[in-house]
């Protein structure tokens, strides 16, 4: 493959800066087969001013260079929406956290700026879509091995985040309808149809006639993992079901927020500090949606926790985010209830309506191959060749996170 031009175009139009820019260095953040709608590029920018100079370090997410027939739209609609997000939704919750003594911008990276394109007219992304926001890694922010997994105290500390995540809205809701009204709007957008399910009026974006969808070829693998035959017929239903539109149903007050809807290990960057609880910093937030906080409660801890701790700590683990999240409703002074009993009803509910699918589902990408031979972030990609390649060279990780996934489930009526 040629060599790649990552530079981008009138960058100081993007990104205001103290100083004169004297140079701008792109290159590549993220590995082959870590990122799926976006080119994620590390941008250090060179300021100059009154002679001294520093360096801005930022992270950059454009589109894909290659072509995705089935995903194209939702690419153009990620980008627009995570733009939306830290721009202008972001700054309400923030600003109403902050009335009550509760700092919710420590959940995320410093925004830098966009721009929707070159042309400045446009109000809709093209191909020259661009957001910046600020690198945490040179701050001491890493991933953890998605192979692996969280140990218990980072799980801990991303629940307490995710627990406030979810608070803010909730609250802005009681407190302040005006605002949340511009929140639940943002969120109830419409998405385009993801690239899964069978084919129809219904999914648009499912394999070709003739061809099993992904869903149904991972039920087939499932059914070759001896340790997962006692829950294959109650896990059939669930992987024959077709996505609906959006793949869920709307949340329902009081306990809809906003939910992430993609909160794994790749998309939590945490900052050890010896003896003390990580930070956390949760990223990309390109599909939020208006539903429940048990929908990212159940996908985070079905598809990213260590399988030790999963197996150990389950249980410790859900009541932990219970205690965080109806602390902080009592800090926000609301008239609000929640009995543990209500809530683990709620996360019931989440799973059946779709996170134990997508869970499911999800581990195809959780353990998909490190350093991939096909970069999805610049080449041409057939999804539905890609996912069957996938679940075809399923490794050992992968099974034991699904035998492990499918008791769960099938003990808690997940499913």
């Amino acid at each position: 493959m040629a060599p790649i031009d990552y530079s981008i175009k009138g960058i100081d139009k993007i990104v205001q800066v103290d100083g004169d820019i004297k140079n701008v260095e792109v290159t590549r953040l993220t590995a082959p087969g870590e990122n799926y709608l976006s080119l994620v590029l590390r941008v250090d920018i060179e300021v100059e001013k009154n002679g001294h100079r520093k360096t801005v370090n930022a992270v950059a997410k454009r589109l894909p260079l290659g072509k995705d027939p089935m995903g194209g739209e939702f690419r153009y609609f990620a980008m627009n929406s995570e733009i939306k997000f830290y721009s202008e939704i972001l700054p309400i919750l923030t600003k109403f956290s902050s009335e009550y003594g509760v700092d919710s911008r420590q959940l995320y990276a410093k925004f830098l700026g966009f721009r929707l394109s070159l042309n400045p007219t446009k109000t809709e992304a093209d191909d020259e879509v661009t957001m910046l926001v600020e690198n945490l890694i040179p701050q001491g922010y890493q991933n953890e091995d998605r192979f692996i997994g969280f140990d218990l105290v980072t799980s801990k500390a991303i629940l307490k985040s995710l627990a406030l995540f979810h608070a803010v809205p909730i609250a802005l809701r009681s407190k302040d309808p005006e605002q949340f009204k511009i929140v639940k709007d943002f969120l109830n957008t419409p998405h385009p149809h993801p690239p899964k399910g069978p084919p129809g009026e219904e999914n648009k974006n499912g394999p070709p006639e003739g061809h099993e969808g992904p869903d149904r070829l991972l039920l087939k693998a499932i059914q070759n993992i001896p340790e997962c035959s006692p829950f294959i017929t109650r896990l059939e239903p669930v992987l024959n079901k077709p996505w609906g539109p959006g793949g869920s149903q709307p949340g329902v007050e009081p306990w809809a927020t906003i939910s992430h809807n993609d909160l794994w290990v790749n998309n939590v960057m945490i900052k050890a500090q010896p003896g003390k609880e990580p930070i956390i910093k949760l990223v990309d937030f390109q599909g939020c949606r208006y539903q429940s906080f048990g929908r990212d409660v159940v996908f985070l801890l079905l598809t990213s926790i260590r399988n030790d701790v999963h197996k150990e700590h389950f249980d410790d683990l859900l009541r932990f985010y219970y205690d965080e999240f109806t602390k902080l409703l009592k800090q926000f002074d609301l008239d609000l209830e929640l009995t543990y009993d209500e809530y683990l009803k709620e996360l019931e509910t989440a799973a059946k309506d779709g996170e134990t699918k997508h869970s499911l589902s999800f581990t195809n990408m959780v353990f998909g191959e490190k350093n991939s031979s096909l970069d999805v972030a610049v080449q041409d990609v057939d999804f539905m060749a890609m996912m069957k390649t996938k679940i075809e060279n399923m490794n050992e990780y992968q099974k034991a996170k699904i035998i492990l996934m499918l008791s769960e489930v099938c003990k808690r009526n997940w499913i």
